[in-house]
């Protein structure tokens, strides 16, 4: 979890190095913004007894098939998107797009363990929040946001476990929230730098119980327009 104690020391590394990131700076009305992380999260894992869904069932009937099932988040690159608009000085709306890669295996018990079966390597999240600045007059304007949204669980229609019929490609969309805070540094007029950490909370897919908190510190750029 190293990386997310970054943000707010790269932020502080910011201050010390350039003081005059305190000068006055108007608000912009309108952004679009691109940043880049990286995921931090827990892993799930969950069981389902099922009818064996590729080996024909006798007419004396099929045993039942134990099919353990584990998911979880690659520390990997989280690319995050999208545009805000400030109705206030202090106040913004967001709507953004963001994914990261996921590993998602099922391991089918048939008298023997069987070797696991990939599923699921995306997580694909659309979130709109709200984002409460907690200073407009200064070029470096930490904020707080909230947001609601929708995620989907999906995976290539050739993946093993796919083709075994143990899960379909896609896990379908579900409800989605995060939050977080971070901090602008704007260097001109119509550009600023971006350092955030945000906590993605989605339920994990198929029969995997419990939630998934997703943590993302992430650096990027923001363009700003008036």
């Amino acid at each position: 979890m190293q990386s997310v104690r970054t943000i707010p020391s790269l932020i502080l590394f910011l201050l010390l190095v350039f003081p005059w990131a305190f000068a006055q700076s108007p608000s912009p009305k309108l952004e679009l913004f691109l940043e880049g992380g990286t995921s931090f999260s827990n892993s799930g894992s969950g069981t389902e007894t099922i009818r064996n869904p590729v080996l024909p069932c006798p007419t004396s009937g099929c045993p039942p098939l134990s099919v353990p099932m584990t998911g979880s988040f690659p520390e990997t690159l989280h690319p995050f998107a999208g545009t805000r608009y400030r109705f206030t000085r202090l106040n913004a709306l967001e709507a953004s797009y963001s994914y990261s890669l996921y590993h998602f295996v099922a391991q089918p018990i048939i008298g023997i363990a069987q070797p696991p079966l990939a599923g699921y390597n995306r997580d694909d999240l659309v979130s709109f929040n709200y984002v409460r600045y907690l200073s407009a007059k200064a070029r470096v304007q930490p904020f707080l946001t909230i947001g609601l949204g929708i995620n989907r669980f999906s995976g290539p229609s050739n993946a093993p476990a796919v083709v075994g019929g143990y899960i379909k490609a896609d896990n379908g969309w579900q409800s989605a929230w995060n939050y977080g805070g971070g901090a602008d540094i704007v260097f001109q007029r119509h550009f600023a730098v971006r350092m955030e950490l945000r906590d993605y909370i989605t339920g994990q897919p198929s029969i995997i119980t419990g939630n998934s908190h997703n943590f993302v510190p992430s650096v990027g750029v923001v363009f700003r327009f008036k």
